[in-house]
């Protein structure tokens, strides 16, 4: 089975911390329903320090079925309901359900480290905030301050950013059944903007003194 993890670049306000315009929340609507629309996305993380993907994902929750309203229609749609009214609850459910997958980045000082089989991922909003030791111990670096998608290459490791979502890019990396780790940056049409590998054999943890 794939396994996938979303990223989704910041809104970005007036400052980091400053609520985001219609227009940038309209795009991040978006944003997360394109990836949350993906099965194979275990996790989404946000690479933005302001609250507006909480914010996105709150009114998602408001908008879907509660568990009662979710147990009441089942039950009618269990006497006579058709094949296709009982895919479209479950589908239903299955969204409001798959709204918990989405993170946010812990405040600065504090990083996001994942590790995603033998990769370990560090996610930051700034990457200027980094120092030696935190490069050395990571294969990937995700970070959300960026005027544009971008990849960068060094040595066994790389730093990934999809850009701001105003932008209309999300970012994806997908973990293959040899253990190698693809990333991608695309749009809500599938068109690749970044698209690279990084291959097993590379994910080394390096330990600095």
């Amino acid at each position: 089975m794939t396994i996938r993890i979303g990223i989704i670049g910041p809104v970005g306000g007036a400052t980091p911390s400053s609520p985001p315009g219609k227009g940038g929340r309209d795009a991040l609507g978006r944003a997360l329903e394109q990836l949350l629309d993906d099965p194979e996305i275990h996790q989404i993380i946000y690479l933005g320090l302001d609250d507006a993907a909480t914010a996105a994902v709150e009114a998602q929750q408001r908008d879907a079925l509660s568990e009662e309203a979710f147990l009441d229609r089942a039950a009618k749609l269990a006497h006579g309901g058709t094949p296709s009214a009982i895919d479209a609850l479950l589908a239903e459910d299955e969204k409001r359900r798959r709204l918990a997958i989405v993170r946010r980045l812990p405040h600065p000082p504090a990083r996001a480290i994942e590790m995603f089989e033998r990769w370990i991922l560090l996610a930051v909003h700034d990457k200027a905030m980094l120092d030696k030791d935190d490069v050395a111990n990571a294969q990937v670096i995700l970070y959300g301050k960026a005027k544009h998608a971008d990849f960068k290459r060094f040595g066994p490791r790389c730093f990934f950013t999809p850009g701001p979502v105003s932008a209309g890019l999300v970012g994806r990396l997908e973990l293959s059944a040899a253990g190698d780790l693809t990333l991608q940056a695309y749009d809500r049409h599938g068109r690749m903007e970044i698209d690279e590998t990084l291959e097993a054999g590379s994910a080394k943890l390096v330990v600095t003194a």
